[in-house]
């Protein structure tokens, strides 16, 4: 019996995953692919058990659903853990026999951390001691090691936000004296050793750095025999106190490895001021007519608009409001959505609006709890799109204030800050629009403080309003407090702020025109081994990190399989458990024909599987292993797996990975292994140290010449998916009407790997065209090129000798109605 598989996937409940992840929608879509057998992903979450027990029953030695289709117990977790003086965090898969086994699984791990917040939850536990942990329950469980994350650092640079292995020379970035200075060149080096996790009050997510890395720092007196503290401006007993050691105080660059708790952390404040009284609309909008003292639209009976508009207080609070609450219909009219009980701030921008722009009598439209105002005018689109969204994207996680908002005088940013607050109560998905309120905040003598909510987190919540569901798809930065250390311009008595007003003077720190101060928290010491990064910058040698001042090198990322850093072998993971690990999975990067390189995998089943999040046709089964057995039923699979008894898997280019091959992104530099060896690893375009990819990583392990192959090898087959061939022989995108249309009238002749795979030409021009036909052929050929990733950018199929273009879905940004 020929079983077509797909072990390993997600539920709805882990992190990043399509909320309409059912068992339902898996079945359905895996007939379409052509599978016959699914994972269950995610069973040690608890409500994703919960409906695998409703919707599946235990059958004849396998899990089914109602209408007869396979399921076999599956999960993943992730370890995280130090082991011989290295961090290591690495993704398990785990088979289950039924249901009585996972729920010991889950009990077990339920004792080492929670399992109820991600479907794919972490834990502190070795890679062997899982083993021996799983052995224990039952020797039927499978392990199999899958793949792991990479997390980044971000500078504020160019008056936005960016990772530091993406920084190149000519770049500004904003320096320890609060001013912006280029960078002259960038460093990128091996490291392995201790890095410190330094989280300050204040801006909790901290920052993690080599032990050199040197912080713009104060060494504080720790223990106060009057507060049992340290000592500081503003504490409890200042006006009692007769040593104030904090008057002697004097900061300087100390190493990460010096630094202690209630040390304290600098943070520069932005000092050039520099006004703006106008605002030119000819700047902003596309065409127009002049009619006497307004513009109008050209070709429009639309409404006019003053040509020139005041930077004032007012404009400012009102560009505030937008932030918070507006948006566009990217057609010709823009809206402002609020709560009904906030009838002040909706007079207040109808106001604004009607002083600003000459614009009166909004449509106005109550839905649920909401009342939105809409502007039909296709200037005021034209206004608000350039001037608060960055690049074509229009939604509120690509909200950014314009630079010269950053360095208005602090009487107008206090305004624009009155009005956001409004709007959001400092809430927003923009990672940049944030990091610019927080400057604002410091130049207002405000210190935030500021956390990072997951989508995920939020999700997990469920918020309602009216019958829709609200989900998030972009991280919340929030501001959960605001410490004033001056109310220069009376925010305080605004009732939006008035939660923050208090009898008690007691901070955490200090603030004065130059820099706020604010102690460590605590100090995480951490193993790594991977790149680290320097810049060096134009006369202040300095630069700031999203959460602290520094002057040196620091981890841009940590990873287990790739070019970075971790295990090179199944012995170093394993140790001592590795000969009960009979079976590897390949992952997205990799292909079969790359393991069979590596001797020590000769004697495990190499599998192929999707790791979906999502159950559509370009995503379910893109990976999958191919069994004959048979029966149908989890000891038979077992078996075929342990005895390397794999018949043939199906597999995803690596190339089309966006770190297969090495190179330059903003160099266009892109070369395989062998160049690199040849260039030493250096760009022969700006000199620096190239991007290394998945490929270089292989060579790096491999005890074998690229082509060899074992007698035991398996074979497999690269394919494109159906939906992606569709859509690059019609041009048009994977989930567009046109490319389904053509994926259901194939779906006559076949599931999708019958038709990959079996159905003739002649049979496929009956119901496509012939180009979507010969594209189907080459693809089963295998002579489809791939144009391979490098440094970030993604691989691409090459139809009919022309890379296929990147098709890009701009939403439009919704309304609170929407949801």
């Amino acid at each position: 019996m020929k079983i077509i598989s797909d072990l390993h996937i997600h539920g709805r409940y882990s992190r990043a995953t399509s909320k309409q992840l059912t068992i339902s929608n898996l079945e359905k879509y895996a007939r379409m692919k052509g599978l016959n057998l699914l994972g269950t992903g995610d069973f040690t979450h608890p409500e994703w058990f919960k409906e695998l027990k409703k919707d599946l029953i235990f059958d004849d030695g396998v899990l089914k659903t109602s209408n007869g289709f396979c399921f076999i117990p599956q999960t993943e977790i992730s370890l995280v853990y130090t082991d011989k003086g290295k961090g290591r965090r690495i993704h398990q898969v785990i088979l289950a026999p039924d249901f009585e086994i996972v729920l010991q699984i889950t009990e077990a791990l339920k004792k080492r951390g929670r399992v109820d917040y991600d479907g794919r939850p972490i834990f502190k536990i070795t890679s062997p001691e899982l083993v021996e942990m799983m052995n224990s329950i039952s020797p039927k469980i499978e392990i199999i090691p899958a793949h792991c994350l990479l997390p980044k650092t971000l500078i504020h640079t160019n008056y936005s936000l960016t990772e530091i292995n993406k920084i190149s020379a000519g770049d500004k970035v904003l320096t320890h004296n609060g001013v912006w200075q280029k960078v002259l060149k960038t460093y990128n080096r091996k490291y392995q050793g201790d890095i410190y996790h330094v989280i300050p009050f204040y801006f909790r997510e901290g920052i993690k750095t080599t032990p050199e890395h040197p912080f713009l720092a104060i060494k504080t007196m720790k223990k106060c025999a009057s507060t049992k503290g340290f000592c500081k401006m503003g504490c409890s007993q200042e006006k009692t106190c007769r040593r104030k050691h904090y008057l002697n105080y004097s900061p300087s660059w100390i190493s990460a490895k010096n630094l202690e708790n209630s040390d304290i952390l600098l943070y520069p404040i932005i000092k050039e001021t520099k006004d703006r009284t106008s605002i030119n609309i000819y700047e902003y909008i596309g065409s127009f007519v002049k009619k006497k003292h307004k513009i109008k639209p050209f070709g429009s009976r639309g409404k006019g608009i003053k040509p020139i508009i005041p930077l004032n207080k007012e404009t400012c609070r009102l560009i505030g409001y937008y932030l918070a609450e507006g948006y566009t219909n990217n057609r010709d009219a823009i809206g402002f959505c609020f709560h009904q009980q906030e009838k002040e701030y909706i007079n207040d921008v109808i106001n604004l609006i009607q002083q600003t722009f000459g614009i009166s009598s909004p449509k106005i439209i109550h839905r649920n709890k909401s009342v939105e105002l809409i502007y039909f005018s296709k200037l005021l689109l034209d206004f608000f799109s350039l001037l608060v969204y960055p690049n074509s994207k229009k939604c509120a996680s690509t909200k950014k204030l314009p630079d010269f908002c950053l360095y208005l005088p602090r009487e107008k940013q206090s305004e624009l800050f009155r009005g956001w607050w409004r709007g959001d109560a400092g809430i927003t998905s923009s990672q940049d629009l944030a990091n610019q309120m927080k400057m604002i905040c410091l130049r207002l003598k405000i210190i935030p403080s500021i956390y990072i909510e997951t989508k995920e987190k939020f999700n997990s919540r469920k918020h309602i309003t009216g019958k829709r569901t609200i989900i998030a798809k972009k991280d919340h930065y929030i501001f959960s407090n605001l410490s004033f250390y001056k109310d220069e311009f009376n925010l305080l008595s605004d009732k939006c702020f008035k939660r923050f007003k208090t009898k008690m003077n007691r901070k955490h720190g200090w603030i004065d025109n130059n820099y706020i101060y604010i102690p460590i928290k605590k100090i995480k010491k951490e193993k790594y081994s991977g790149n680290v990064f320097n810049l060096e910058v134009e006369k202040d040698n300095s630069y700031l990190s999203e959460f602290a001042t520094i002057h040196n090198c620091w981890t841009p990322w940590f990873g287990m399989l790739g070019s970075m850093s971790g295990f090179d072998s199944l012995k170093e993971c394993f140790q001592e458990k590795a000969n009960k690990i009979h079976a590897i999975e390949t992952g997205l990067s990799s292909d079969p024909a790359m393991n069979w390189r590596i001797k020590e995998l000769d004697n495990k089943s190499i599998l192929s599987f999707s790791d979906l999040h999502s159950f559509w046709p370009w995503r379910i089964g893109r990976e999958c292993t191919i069994f004959d057995v048979n029966k149908l039923d989890y000891d038979s699979i077992l078996k075929a797996i342990r005895n390397q008894e794999v018949v043939e898997t199906i597999e995803f280019f690596p190339e089309e990975g966006k770190y297969h091959y090495d190179g330059h992104r903003n160099c266009g530099i892109v070369m395989n292994p062998k160049e690199t060896k040849k260039h030493k690893g250096i760009c022969p375009k700006c000199g620096k140290k190239l991007t290394l990819g998945v490929a270089y990583r292989v060579e790096e392990l491999a005890d074998r010449e690229e082509g060899y192959k074992p007698s035991t090898a398996k074979p497999f087959k690269s394919l494109i998916p159906l939906s992606e061939v569709i859509s690059g022989g019609l041009g048009a995108g994977v989930a567009t009407q046109k490319t389904w249309k053509v994926y259901n009238d194939l779906q006559k002749l076949g599931n999708e790997m019958e038709i990959l795979l079996e159905v003739p030409k002649e049979k496929l021009v009956s119901v496509c065209n012939e180009r979507i036909a010969d594209l189907i052929i080459k693809n089963r050929e295998q002579k489809i090129k791939i144009e391979p990733g490098y440094d970030g950018v993604y691989g691409k199929p090459i139809f009919d000798g022309v890379p296929k273009k990147e098709i890009k879905h701009i939403p439009k940004q919704r309304s609170l109605g929407d949801f």
